[in-house]
């Protein structure tokens, strides 16, 4: 039996407006979990019905750019007052269940059977080893520090959404445009902090709000992959991207980033995609010479230009433990730095290998009490930073040298296949592993891997980097026979 059209129509107005006085009052409150729970639903809905793309994969793409644009900002807002679920645990989530569903359905393991994906598992494994017995002790101080490695998963739900060429369009869309968009909010939040910290905020809590680092990180990635874009398609509003990026990543003061850039502009050269250095020399050369051209009509010394600055931190590069004397504005803290770093690593790597050199101290152990009482007694319970701005230190700590030696056997595939993108396949492939490379250096040098704000966006490129190059093989196989076939047709 089917209802008349009236009595559907009915039942259904009813229905709402049942629902609309339940969510308002959940709302009125302040019980927002399942209200935002029911929006996320017809939100799903929507960008189900309205577009083509997986839900995982728009999941993806959405907190690509919010870790970008929002950064801390966007990282700290909880989905409900009871439930302790950020959005990179919701979309790992979401993302998560809909990649078993499916795999299991196609009657595939969630992973791939290459060199990169079973040392990222084994790395996986050993870490939860260690986990599963530090959990029952330290509890959620585990779990958060845990973040680490469960962040990982975001590679294995980016190589799914490669499957389909609109997916990879749509996240190395929105990394680009995430990238882009970066100096314009920054410069903006810098201008009006008022609004972007009062106003633009969600139960008071900033929507774009920005850890200094991770910006000039950003921005020198972004600048690698524009370039490479340039490169591949020769548009010219992308080498106009690149180098803004490298200016602004310059400007940002953080000098791990301009160290990651330093280290992909090497590498890119030494596997014969020289422009890329070439480009910034000729680039740099002009700055140079019209900032040394400007202090000499205005009448004064370099030292007083910009340039004294980017000197400094470049030296101080070179400054372990930070003997060296800073003058400028924008260095004159880089030997504190790098002081306060050196006594950490120390402490970590002295606790840790008098403790249990192999297996670590665990996820929630303190890495940070024995340096607080050598470096910083007086700050006792006021210092909260967990890390030790090394992400191998902090899995030395954690894991001792059974998480640290599987990790770097991660870093050593990344780096093979890196090296084979820059000599063999095409210049956005290339972009995309050097852009992860631009991270995982930063994440050397400050807390980046251990946060959402860096690790998620670092394993969704990494895993699109991975994926694009597992599409080249069997096109770089086949090539030669086609060519020996080609002789062949023509007789």
């Amino acid at each position: 039996m089917t209802l008349a059209p009236i009595w559907r129509t009915r039942l259904y107005a009813t229905g709402g407006s049942l629902l609309a006085v339940w969510i308002g009052f959940a709302v009125a409150q302040q019980e927002l979990f399942w209200p935002l729970l029911f929006l996320a639903g017809i939100g799903a809905l929507l960008v189900i019905r309205l577009q083509s793309l997986p839900l995982a994969t728009v999941l993806l793409g959405m907190a690509l750019l919010g870790y970008i644009v929002g950064n801390r900002g966007f990282a700290q807002p909880y989905i409900a007052n009871s439930l302790p679920l950020l959005p990179a645990e919701l979309a790992l989530l979401v993302g998560g269940v809909i990649l078993i569903v499916q795999c299991a359905f196609r009657r595939e393991p969630p992973f791939r059977r290459d060199a990169l994906n079973l040392a990222l598992l084994a790395w996986i494994i050993i870490c939860a080893c260690r986990f599963f017995f530090d959990v029952r002790l330290y509890g959620f101080t585990a779990i958060r520090d845990f973040a680490t490695v469960y962040y990982a998963g975001f590679f294995f739900l980016a190589q799914e959404a490669m499957r389909e060429p609109a997916g990879r369009r749509f996240l190395t869309g929105c990394l680009l445009a995430g990238c882009a968009l970066l100096p314009l909010t920054e410069f903006l939040s810098e201008q009006f902090p008022g609004f972007f910290l009062n106003t633009l905020t969600l139960r008071g809590t900033p929507l774009i709000y920005y850890k200094g680092d991770l910006i000039g990180t950003f921005m020198a990635a972004g600048a690698v992959l524009f370039f490479m874009r340039f490169e591949a398609r020769r548009q010219w509003w992308a080498l106009v991207l690149s180098l803004g990026l490298i200016g602004a990543a310059l400007a940002t003061n953080n000098r791990a980033s301009m160290l990651g850039l330093m280290v992909v502009t090497a590498w890119l050269a030494l596997g014969g995609r020289w422009r890329f250095a070439a480009v910034q020399a000729v680039a740099g050369t002009g700055a140079v010479i019209c900032l040394l051209l400007a202090a000499y009509l205005t009448g004064k010394s370099w030292v007083q230009t910009p340039l004294n600055g980017v000197y400094e931190r470049v030296i101080s590069l070179t400054d372990p433990l930070g003997q060296g004397n800073y003058s400028s504005d924008d260095a004159f803290n880089k030997g504190d730095n790098n002081l306060f770093r050196y006594v950490w690593w120390r402490a970590v790597v002295d606790e840790t290998w008098g403790q249990n050199p192999y297996l670590g101290l665990g996820f929630g152990h303190d890495l940070a009490d024995r340096f607080v009482q050598e470096y910083l007694p007086e700050a006792g319970e006021e210092f909260s930073t967990r890390s030790p701005h090394n992400v191998l230190l902090t899995l030395f700590g954690r894991t001792g040298a059974a998480g640290v030696l599987s990790f770097l056997l991660v870093t050593a595939v990344m780096a093979q296949r890196t090296w084979r993108a820059i000599r063999r396949e095409p210049p956005e492939n290339a972009g995309m592993w050097c852009g992860a490379w631009v991270i995982l250096v930063s994440a050397c040098f400050g807390v980046v891997l251990e946060g959402p704000m860096g690790a998620v966006v670092f394993w969704i490129a990494l895993g699109v980097a991975n994926s694009a190059s597992v599409m080249e093989e069997p096109l770089a196989e086949a090539a030669p026979a086609v060519a020996l076939a080609e002789p062949t047709v023509a007789a």
